[in-house]
């Protein structure tokens, strides 16, 4: 797995800096409970590392197996979670993920869900589980915009300076 390095300060006590490179990582774990799920949550890991979403990227992982239990690490991307709201990325989204040819693709469009990186503007997915054989269009669909509602809805309320814990779930 390659580490994406960001830049990071470090001051001393005379108030220098010297610059530092991080990287992050996300260390996921599911309990399959069962062979059959396992074989699906590798199946669907295995397709997502050769998958092309065109202008989505995903990031670099591994996982391992151990009984039932399957853990991934994955590369953390510093960003934004901003993709499915502003609408030049949006529109990319849609495009590449919604809309994909392929019966496999994402269906969580949940914020946090699609990053922007941090000085890159590449855009990426970083919700593994919502990857899935989905090969009904309007579903698609019809989820984007269920997503681009309540989305607005939250935004709204953070320009306006407040929070309400959204009491939607999606099935996804």
């Amino acid at each position: 797995m390659k580490n994406k390095l960001y830049n990071s300060r470090i001051y001393s006590p005379n108030n220098e800096s010297s610059v530092l490179k991080a990287s992050f990582t996300l260390i996921k774990q599911f309990d399959c409970f069962n062979e059959d799920n396992l074989n699906l949550m590798i199946d669907k890991l295995e397709r997502l590392k050769n998958e092309n979403f065109n202008r989505i990227h995903i990031p670099d992982f591994e996982y391992k197996v151990d009984g039932n239990i399957i853990t991934y690490d994955t590369v953390f991307i510093k960003g934004y979670g901003i993709g499915t709201l502003i609408p030049k990325f949006a529109d990319i989204i849609y495009e590449d993920i919604v809309k994909r040819k392929s019966d496999w693709t994402f269906t969580d469009y949940g914020m946090p869900n699609f990053i922007v990186e941090y000085k890159t503007d590449k855009i990426y997915s970083v919700d593994f589980q919502s990857y899935n054989y989905v090969p009904d269009r309007e579903y698609r669909e019809s989820t984007w915009q269920n997503f681009k509602y309540f989305h607005s809805d939250i935004l709204n309320q953070l320009v306006k300076g407040e929070w309400e814990i959204p009491n939607v779930e999606f099935d996804c």
